[in-house]
């Protein structure tokens, strides 16, 4: 079976209901941070505190992102998205009971260990209906996904806190992931490259016959394309986690604008996140067909998004309220979520498919430890700063000018190519070594 014949019909299926998975996923992220002062206020919490308690998300976010992606590679992904989908939205139900700190973190931890693996599982359930030549613009769409969740849906839900306070909006959201979840049952396929229904040699010979079919996991992991794109994600997740925890108090706090037109002005983001990723995705299969190297028309394309960016939230401090500043974060929370697509195409060109998702998995969980780390940095700052806006200056610069540094390494570091090549003549050595010069088995002293 290929992947013309099961039908192309069903795979764009495939990719509205992952579109949807991740734009729920992204939605209950952005939710704390849209409601932010409402939380701290009837909570009773620092900055510090809220801090913590938005980093607990993250807690097991890593840890399961981890090993739920190792179970990926044996496990269909149609159950583990459902497992995941169900898990956080009952995760809200602490919330909707009893209010308090210890309710908030307890949510927050369920919510992100069931959240964790949400990208790299349902990157792995994408590739199975699309083969490496086709996958930038699929890829794309989840993060668009991502984005719509982040952002388009931040007006209806600041609308929901407004009108109706902020369980109100937790409520609903634990609802609508319920509704995906009932859908997926019906919806949900494994792909003709499904490495679980006996089709485990159908990937390697279309994309890359000559990749080994297993590489060391060590090897894998240390490889500099590994390593670049971890970096690189490592910095976008951090703009990330500024955006939902922190970028709607500090437009209020420090640009002066009201709740209603903050749940406005976070849709700018999105919308330029749902404008630059396939225009960065065209552009990059563009260079590819013109001959230019993965490495660049994928790895530097995508470590660039992520220095501009940086640039831009470094720069947010010293700009005033107005149409710079809503300029300023339109830029530097649109543009650096594209390494996440470059990043998961570029491990399809180095991991063999039978060790794809649990490779993916442990990038994440490498990359996601900056929402762990972010948002309670950032709190800290705050409050031990001369004054709240100060702090929040000083936290948006830090986390800018990281990114930033990281960015150029992650430039630096990936090489796609010359990890294939390595992997590819290992392998040729250890059959060698095995078989001798002549095909005769040999016995490896």
């Amino acid at each position: 079976m290929t992947c013309d014949a099961s039908g192309k019909g069903r795979r764009w299926m495939i990719v509205a209901g992952l579109f949807f998975f991740l734009a729920i996923n992204f939605a209950d992220k952005s939710l704390i941070g849209l409601a932010a002062g409402p939380i701290m206020r009837d909570l009773h919490l620092t900055h510090a505190g809220f801090g913590r308690i938005a980093a607990s998300f993250y807690a097991f976010f890593s840890v399961s992102a981890l090993l739920v992606g190792l179970l990926a590679n044996r496990v269909k992904t149609r159950w583990l998205l459902f497992g995941m989908a169900v898990i956080w939205s009952l995760s809200q139900a602490p919330l909707l009971v009893y209010a308090t700190p210890a309710t908030l973190l307890v949510s927050r931890l369920l919510l992100g260990a069931s959240e964790g693996p949400a990208f790299p599982v349902a990157v792995h359930a994408l590739y199975k209906w699309f083969p490496d030549r086709e996958r930038m613009v699929p890829s794309a769409l989840l993060t668009i996904g991502a984005a719509f969740g982040a952002g388009f849906i931040a007006p209806g839900i600041t609308a929901v806190i407004a009108a109706y306070g902020w369980h109100a909006a937790f409520k609903l959201l634990a609802i609508v992931g319920l509704v995906w979840s009932a859908g997926w049952l019906w919806l949900g396929k494994e792909g003709p490259l499904d490495m679980h229904a006996g089709h485990s040699d159908i990937e390697s010979r279309i994309e890359s016959p000559a990749l080994p079919k297993r590489v060391p996991l060590r090897a894998l992991l240390l490889a500099r394309t590994c390593v670049g794109c971890d970096l690189g994600g490592f910095a976008a997740y951090a703009i990330l986690a500024v955006a939902t925890v922190w970028l709607p108090s500090y437009l209020v706090r420090v640009g002066g604008y009201s709740m209603e037109q903050v749940g406005w002005i976070v849709v700018l983001p999105a919308f330029g996140q749902m404008i630059a990723s396939p225009a960065l995705s065209g552009w990059s299969q563009w260079l590819l067909k013109r001959g230019v190297s993965s490495r660049h028309a994928r790895g530097t394309l995508g470590a660039a998004a992520v220095v501009v960016s940086g640039a831009a939230l470094a720069l947010m401090p010293f700009v005033p309220a107005g149409p710079l500043l809503v300029a300023a974060v339109t830029v530097a929370f649109s543009l650096a979520s594209f390494t996440f697509v470059t990043g998961v195409t570029l491990a399809g060109e180095i991991v063999p498919g039978a060790q794809r998702g649990g490779v993916l998995g442990i990038n994440i969980g490498i990359t996601t430890l900056a929402g762990l780390i972010t948002p309670a940095v950032i709190g800290l700052v705050i409050d031990r700063s001369a004054d709240v806006v100060t702090g929040y200056r000083v936290g948006m610069m830090l986390a800018g000018g990281f990114s930033v540094i990281a960015g150029l390494l992650a430039a630096w570091l990936i090489h796609p190519e010359a990890d294939r090549l390595r992997f590819i003549a290992h392998a040729t050595r250890d059959v060698q070594t095995c078989h001798g010069p002549h095909g005769a088995r040999q016995t490896i002293q």
